[in-house]
């Protein structure tokens, strides 16, 4: 069968969990009007428990996908995944991917993403992400533009990565790094003979375009002709070695024999190279700039580390594979044309202001003792991406409670009102776990309430947890419950900021 589908690409970093896992999904669409929506999941393994199995060691992941539309559950899936065997747990270096697939119609769902590590069952959490399937137009469309590690015929043997005669493993994103050598994508053109009106020829250009000037890279373009049909694949790989470091466009466009052009497309390619860019500065020069200000090795990595929290995704990437193992030449480099990215004119300014964060997190949420740096906990990863709350409410010494933070923001880019809950779970170690939120991509745990109580005060012997008065606690409904026995007031705190 053939499968139209609209590609949504949103690789979205899992943050406030233990688990590192990154999250994007695609819209199938098909001739017959159905639509299924394939899940892509990337396991980081180094932030995985991994246990001697009878063939080495593996890690394995609880991963529950829960789709609701209007409040019903309208598909899910709970499934193992299992990352690949290694020789011992410290070479546990291997990335791993999971590929699902869902039928659904058209129509707007909540998606609740459950992770749990099966070996290290702490580690675990929840997080919500909206998704949107649409009904196709009806002229000539273009997917959206995937891009791929790896692409290989399957010999007739499906999997889950299985596109017609081949097997395609997804990248996550559109990010390149210096260790890659290509640039591979896979798209379909859909309806074009309705466009062309028949099977006539048509000729699609896939280009490499620099945004700065909207000029195509002419050493990267490419042209294919095909005839109009229902469903076109198009798949191409790129040499992108001598690619310079920067932001670019993958732009494709199908035009009929007249060149006019009936559908188009375009996708961001972000690359990181040892190719210095054509504007760029030098290497004398970079250390003349606010760079080389930053003196040590030490201080160098650390702030590589806290600007992830600045990044977008593929310069988050990057960040998670270079800052402790890139030479400081290289992460000097990064670091100006990161901050040159976001402020062309005085990119000295914009560091300055978020190094004044950084500054803050250290003093304020510093753990001590040489232990883990304070940009890498919960508080300290919420206040360098989002920035200061605008009312924070700290409870150290509240009865039968742990001590906790709830943090209020008045509008944050993707929701207002938005909250968050803290809580230190060894009540001594000031190192607040994130427990609940209300931001989309948050840790999500209704249950949140009961988690600050103390041991002594949770309910005990029933199979449903009981409030003072009697009823079984609605973990989603938490707003009027007292719970006098416990004595905490988070929930006054939480609905009512101060």
């Amino acid at each position: 069968m053939k499968h139209f589908f609209t590609l949504v690409l949103i690789a979205i970093a899992l943050r406030g969990l233990c688990i590192d896992a990154y999250f994007n999904h695609i819209v199938f669409h098909t001739p017959e009007g159905g639509a299924y929506v394939e899940t892509h999941m990337l396991f980081n393994s180094s932030s995985l428990t991994f246990r001697n199995a009878a063939e080495g060691y593996q890690a394995r992941v609880e991963l529950t996908y829960i789709f609701e539309k209007n409040g019903a559950i309208a598909d899910f899936s709970k499934n193992i995944v299992k990352s690949p065997f290694v020789s011992d747990s410290v070479s546990a270096i291997v990335d791993f991917l999971d590929v699902q697939r869902f039928p659904l119609a058209a129509n707007d769902y909540k998606l609740s993403i459950k992770l749990r590590d099966i070996n290290n069952p702490k580690d675990s959490g929840t997080i919500i992400q909206n998704i949107r399937v649409e009904s196709p137009p009806e002229s000539a469309f273009f997917s959206n533009i995937l891009y791929l590690d790896t692409i290989y015929p399957n010999n007739g043997k499906k999997s889950p990565y299985s596109r017609g005669e081949f097997d395609m493993i997804p990248r996550i994103s559109g990010y390149h790094g210096p260790s890659v050598k290509t640039a591979s994508i896979y798209t379909e053109l859909y309806q074009s003979e309705i466009s062309l009106g028949g099977s006539e020829d048509f000729i699609v250009t896939l280009d490499i375009v620099d945004p700065k000037t909207d000029q195509a890279l002419t050493e990267y373009r490419i042209l294919k002709r095909f005839k109009g049909n229902s469903a076109q694949p198009i798949a191409h790989k790129w040499n992108i070695e001598s690619l310079s470091t920067g932001n670019f466009l993958v732009k494709l466009e199908a035009r009929d024999r007249n060149n006019v052009v009936i559908a188009s497309k375009s996708s961001l390619l972000q690359r990181h190279s040892f190719v210095p860019a054509s504007d760029s500065l030098d290497d004398f020069q970079i250390n003349s700039t606010f760079v080389g200000k930053i003196r040590s090795e030490d201080s160098l990595r650390n702030i590589t580390y806290c600007m992830k929290y600045a990044a977008s995704i593929y310069e988050e990437n990057y960040i998670e594979e270079n800052w402790d193992k890139a030479d400081t030449t290289e992460l000097r480099r990064f670091i100006y044309t990161f901050w040159r990215e976001r402020n062309s004119v005085n990119p000295a300014y914009s560091w300055e202001r978020y190094e004044e964060r950084i500054a803050y997190v250290e003093e304020e949420f510093d753990l001590g003792n040489n232990r883990r740096h304070a940009c890498r906990t919960d508080r300290g990863r919420v206040f360098l991406k989002y920035g200061k709350p605008d009312t924070r409410v700290i409870q150290s010494r509240e009865p039968n409670a742990s001590p906790y933070e709830i943090w209020h923001y008045y509008k944050l880019p993707s929701k207002s009102n938005a909250k968050f809950v803290f809580y230190d779970r060894s009540l001594v170690t000031n190192d607040y776990v994130l427990l609940h939120s209300n931001v989309p991509g948050e840790q999500v745990d209704y249950s949140w309430y009961l988690q600050l109580s103390t041991p002594s005060v949770l309910p005990s012997g029933n199979d449903e947890p009981l409030s003072n008065s009697g009823q079984v606690i609605d973990y989603n409904n938490l707003n009027g419950i007292q719970m006098n026995s416990v004595g905490s007031r988070a929930l006054e705190y939480w609905n009512n900021p101060r």
